[in-house]
């Protein structure tokens, strides 16, 4: 993890975009930054649901759980009275981690903490980690943080920390408010120290790691877009959380730019609008000219069948002094050649003609 976009960016990623000569104007008014953007509905809960004691978090596991006999240990223990852990230990694991001339977990500390916990450090669970820990920064775990997320998971071992994580994870899949506060906590963790805004850069990195679960159809137009127009300065915070709204609702067909969404949405919608005429013209057109290819290669099958039956048919009766002798001296062109009407009937036609011949010599 770190700010600086390594654990978050592929080099693939990092290469820079094409530069566009004007980025997108916004000329709206601005909405007044709030946490409540990300549910109409109800007020949101404090942040930091990682705690195993909460009643939600044991329904949730059942509702996971089910009466499944092949289900994982991993999942019934969750449910079971939750065990105390203590200072003592917690202190012993962060020691284990934290930086020889700073009471932290930096870079290195984490890199090592994601090795043993069997993760990569760009990895979703890694994200879902420092929510549980409600971590204020991308690097560095505090020591009251890592110890009281770590008491608030009920975790005191690499093997318990990352039975939690692979419970919460779970549960992120079927608790949709959950999943929102872990989207609410990404924009504020990626954060640069006093900064209101994320770098764009670093809000696609968070878009698709936060999305690896509940997965909007459109984030990759979405991502795309962002991509084409590198000069726009950063995403705000009510844009960050008023994106999870717009990606569940958004149809491109029928947006109506009069309600209060961000200018960075009424864009991308004009953006891919322009994107798909030229397509459905392409695909009309395409349909339009395989239709007559077909029309035009039926009429010359067709055409060629009636021209060899004519020629079949010609060639049938061609005698040539009209005493019918040519049948004892060569097979009916039937015998070699049946015609398609003719198949799977007995030659009785190139008999009597062989017959009527001798008749006549006799």
């Amino acid at each position: 993890m770190g700010n600086c976009l390594h654990c978050f960016q592929t080099s693939s990623e990092i290469s820079a975009a094409p530069n566009i000569a004007s980025a997108p104007t916004y000329q709206k008014p601005h909405i007044e930054e709030t946490d409540e953007l990300l549910s109409p509905r109800s007020p949101l809960k404090n942040a930091n649901n990682c705690d195993t004691n909460r009643s939600s978090f044991k329904k949730s596991l059942v509702l996971i759980n089910g009466d499944a006999a092949t289900m994982s240990d991993i999942i019934t223990t969750a449910v079971k009275e939750s065990r105390e852990v203590s200072d003592n230990t917690l202190n012993q694991l962060f020691e284990e981690y934290k930086d020889p001339d700073e009471d932290t977990i930096l870079t290195e500390g984490i890199e090592r903490l994601c090795h043993d916990l069997k993760y990569q450090p760009d990895e979703f669970a890694i994200l879902v980690l420092a929510w549980c820990l409600d971590a204020s920064q991308m690097c560095r775990f505090t020591k009251t943080e890592f110890i009281d997320g770590l008491h608030k998971m009920c975790a005191d071992s690499i093997e318990t920390v990352r039975i939690r994580l692979e419970q919460t994870i779970e549960m992120l899949k079927v608790d949709t408010e959950m999943f929102k506060q872990l989207y609410r906590f990404t924009f504020r963790f990626g954060l640069e120290p006093d900064q209101r805004i994320l770098s764009l850069d670093m809000a696609i990195s968070l878009w698709k790691l936060v999305f690896t679960v509940h997965t909007p159809e459109l984030l990759g137009n979405w991502v795309h877009f962002l991509e084409q127009h590198p000069s726009i300065r950063g995403i705000p915070k009510d844009t960050w959380n008023m994106f999870l709204n717009f990606s569940e609702q958004c149809d491109i067909n029928n947006y109506d730019d009069t309600e209060a969404w961000p200018s960075l949405f009424d864009d991308f919608v004009d953006y891919e609008r322009s994107r798909l005429t030229p397509l459905t013209g392409v695909a009309e057109s395409e349909s339009a000219a395989e239709s007559s290819h077909d029309t035009t290669g039926a009429a010359i099958v067709v055409a060629t069948e009636n021209t060899q039956f004519e020629e079949y048919v010609a060639a049938d009766y061609a005698d040539d002094d009209n005493n019918n002798d040519d049948y004892s001296n060569q097979a009916h062109p039937h015998a070699l050649h049946p015609h398609p009407s003719q198949v799977g009937k007995t030659d009785s036609t190139a008999t009597t003609g062989i017959r009527s011949a001798n008749d006549d010599i006799l």
